[in-house]
């Protein structure tokens, strides 16, 4: 028995000390029990919050948002979001003119007021309580002539709280009192000055360091990075003459834009990329630094340079780093791109919003639909934050990452509903409404829309009637713009992806006019194209499936038909399979 005791101790310990290597080899391989493997694949509301009001209305001033809060600018006042929960944690008020230009650095809100005279002046407000703590008017330039000015590069909300340029100096400044950490002296004289710039220094921040671009005209541009705790100069580095040039930086990778050359640098100052084009750095992570240059996304490693992987990205929208993965925006009927502000749809759009997650390895998902249209304006901590317009106000939505299993039936591209669930845009119209409008009525389904998102589809998602006889003046289409995994995520999607807002590429503010007949149908005109011709459009909305009808210009018979077509689709719906 003593020695059948011993073999037994022998497996059990055998057996143990098995495990305890396939852990250590598991740890090793950077695999965890029960981690999900690759990036995020869906994107789960976290909350959602609506201001009154326009964020378009007369002045576009872009959010403000941190790890901890999201500060909006409505009129005149400001309201700052807790990020974790989407409540409201105070308002600040009492301009006299729009919210001035915002920010949020060291955990305090930051607003450059100009109102003024020019004379601008940092205020900075607790954002839990909406208290103002300290405020500090700019200074005048070097010279001493001229006013203050805070907006043109006077002024770094930095992370880890603000920089602002004073006479010959820089200042470093504690959030909440405004007092003085530290200073560095500037060298702001220019053999030959350039007419409208005061100071010639550009900054940028990472977690760690300050960052000054020296660039006169004629001279050798000179970059000097600064610890942010001490001010202690880290190294400095002369990049050349040029005359445009430009620093941007993220945690671990700096840029720098010398006329029609982007280089990428470390932290400590390593040139790793010098290439002609455009690029932006996006940070390091264990070793690799991460930077979109031209179309692609590329990592390379710190210590030697050499390349680690480069893949292809969107044409438009822009990348960021956060919580170890790259998010990219996308190139999608639903996601609007570019200065913050987003351009006007139509009733042929289709799909919401969405973004690409980039593992730091490189593999990347599929599109991942937001369940919104709207404007990505970054993250907060893991959360995504999009703006959507809608009839009464703005929308702010939180979006938590995540991972479900894979399923060949329900793709990512689809928000996770089947390809068999998308009806067929041509058969949307019963042939008895087809025939009371006109007798030859033919149904054209469009080549192309059989896919969408990458996705093959059963069934054309577009299609265009028109009649033979006619002069084209009858013809309309039929889009399947989205089929959302339930009825409220259709009127969600539905209510931000019309043009309620405005539209810069068409010369400025072009509300549309909206007309509700039924409940889940939207008749509306708004203008589009060069010539900024009204056009009549509809969105219906029936369960779980948001529809499209276009017609031609605005006019009485078009408003007509695309009235007769939409109320139509509102009762019949998507049904029909």
């Amino acid at each position: 028995m003593a020695r059948l005791s011993s073999r037994t101790d022998l497996r059990a310990a055998g057996a143990g000390l098995l495990v305890i290597v396939l852990l250590v080899l598991l740890v090793g391989d950077g695999r965890t029990v029960g981690r999900p493997s690759g990036p995020p694949n869906t994107l789960e509301v976290a909350w959602s919050y609506v201001t009154t009001g326009r964020a378009l209305d007369a002045r576009d001033v872009p959010p403000a948002l941190s790890d901890e809060a999201l500060a909006i600018p409505v009129g005149r006042s400001v309201r700052v979001v807790e990020t974790r929960s989407g409540q409201l944690l105070s308002i600040v008020d009492g301009f006299a003119e729009e919210a001035p230009d915002l920010g949020l650095s060291g955990g305090v809100l930051f607003l450059v007021d100009t109102q003024d005279h020019f004379k601008d002046t940092l205020r900075a407000y607790d954002p839990a309580t909406g208290r103002e703590l300290w405020h500090r008017r700019a200074a005048p330039r070097p010279d001493g002539k001229g006013a203050g000015d805070f907006v043109a590069g006077g002024v770094l909300l930095a992370d880890w709280g603000p920089v602002v340029m004073d006479g010959d100096r820089v200042l470093a400044l504690e959030p909440r009192t405004g007092a003085v950490r530290w200073n560095v002296r500037l060298d702001t004289h220019c053999a030959n000055p350039h007419p409208y710039v005061d100071v010639p220094y550009r900054m940028a921040e990472t977690s760690a360091r300050l960052l000054l671009l020296r660039h006169c005209t004629g001279e050798t541009a000179e970059l000097q990075a600064v610890d942010e705790r001490d001010g202690r100069s880290v190294w400095r580095k002369r990049l050349g003459p040029g005359k445009n040039i430009s620093v941007s930086a993220a945690d671990g990778a700096i840029g720098v834009r010398m006329d029609d050359e982007f280089r990428l640098l470390t932290e400590p100052g390593e040139e790793i990329l010098r290439q002609a084009g455009f690029g932006y750095p996006l940070g390091e992570e264990q070793g690799v630094v991460y930077a979109g240059v031209g179309q692609k996304l590329r990592a390379f490693r710190a210590d030697t340079g050499k390349p680690a992987w480069k893949r292809a990205r969107p044409t438009t929208g822009f990348a960021f780093m956060k919580d170890g993965l790259i998010v990219e925006d996308t190139s999608t009927d639903g996601s609007y791109s570019g200065d913050g502000r987003w351009s006007a749809g139509d009733a042929a759009g289709q799909g919401p919003g969405a973004s690409t997650f980039v593992a730091l390895d490189g593999r990347r998902t599929a599109s991942v639909p937001w369940p919104v249209a709207g404007t990505l304006l970054g993250a907060s901590r893991e959360l995504l934050v999009v703006r959507s317009e809608e009839a009464k106000g703005t929308r702010y939505t939180g979006l938590r990452p995540g991972h479900r299993a894979k399923d060949a039936a329900r793709p990512v591209a689809l928000g996770g509903s089947e390809p068999r669930h998308w009806p067929d845009a041509c058969g949307l119209v019963d042939a008895g409404l087809l025939s009371e409008l006109a007798p030859d009525y033919l149904a054209l389904p469009g080549k192309q829309s059989r896919t969408l998102r990458g996705v093959r589809l059963p069934h054309p998602s577009v299609c265009r009637f028109a009649t033979e006889s006619g002069d084209g003046s009858d013809v309309f289409s039929v889009t399947v713009r989205w089929v959302a995994p339930d009825a409220t995520a259709a009127r969600t999607y539905a209510a931000s992806a019309m043009p309620w807002g405005c539209a810069p590429s068409l010369g400025g503010c072009v509300t549309a006019e909206i007309e509700k007949p039924r409940s889940g149908a939207w008749l509306y005109t708004y203008r589009t194209g060069l010539e900024s011709r009204p056009v009549a459009h509809a969105t219906v909305v029936s369960g779980r499936y948001v529809l499209g009808v276009a017609a031609g210009e605005d006019e009485p018979a078009h408003r007509a038909l695309v009235r007769r077509v939409a109320l139509h689709l509102s009762e019949r719906g998507g049904h029909r399979e």
